[in-house]
């Protein structure tokens, strides 16, 4: 079990994340974004997840419609009809994606969901994705501890990857076992002396933002980071 969230980060095989999609030549987390993505052969497609009033699980970084959308007011406060109507600013044939079409998608590629628990319950995430994925192929994210836990409640089996961990945070997850961590470090220079060594000698998995450039992804492996999320990067553009 895990193998492919557990795989060595190369070069050759690189574990990229499209953060939001691939949002290079598309507005980010939509349909087009994700598609994109899943051509183009990421090992995880990253989303953040909402729950509109009516219960629908959808796609957006912002917990409210205002900048994506020609439209206005929180996710948690509109029906999916109206979110559904409402245009992406970007890209008017767009729309707001249902989660599970972006799970069919990323299921049809071959890439690994990556969801960061926004306002939707992680309870209702992982349902939705226990439909579509195994287990050991689904990965829960987010920056706070408290829903991951939930969700570890609930399916004990669970890969959780924690963002911006503090040193008290990366203890708890130690005693957990089975998770990825993340620190606000912009630049790999910047990161403390040992850190990967010590990530790893705790069971963990670790990666820093972002592999937006060639230099920083080949970088980031050489380091022995486990896997890099990325803005602009595609794994074709890594490989030797």
């Amino acid at each position: 079990m895990y193998e492919r969230i557990y795989a060595k980060n190369t070069a050759a095989a690189p574990k990229l994340i499209a953060h939001r999609g691939l949002a290079v030549d598309h507005p980010q987390n939509t349909l087009s974004a994700f598609r994109a993505a899943g051509e183009t052969g990421f090992w995880a497609i990253e989303t953040d997840v909402h729950k509109t009033k009516d219960g629908f699980l959808v796609c957006c970084h912002n917990e409210t419609v205002d900048v994506t959308y020609e439209g206005t007011g929180r996710i948690p406060d509109l029906t999916w009809a109206e979110i559904q109507a409402m245009p992406n600013r970007q890209d008017k044939k767009e729309r707001m994606p249902l989660f599970r079409e972006y799970l069919e998608i990323c299921k049809n590629s071959g890439c690994l969901p990556f969801l960061e628990i926004k306002t939707a319950p992680p309870e209702d995430i992982l349902k939705e994705a226990l439909d579509v994925f195994p287990v050991d192929e689904i990965i829960f994210s987010g920056i706070h501890l408290e829903p991951l836990l939930r969700a570890r409640a609930v399916c004990p089996e669970i890969f959780l990857h924690h963002i911006f961990t503090t040193p008290e945070e990366m203890a708890q997850l130690e005693k957990i076992g089975n998770c990825g961590v993340s620190y606000k470090i912009d630049h790999l220079a910047d990161a403390p002396e040992g850190l990967v060594q010590r990530v790893h000698d705790a069971g963990m998995l670790l990666c820093l933002r972002a592999a937006d450039t060639r230099e920083k992804a080949l970088n980031m492996i050489a380091a022995g980071l486990d896997y890099m999320p990325t803005n602009k990067l595609t794994p074709a553009e890594v490989r030797p």
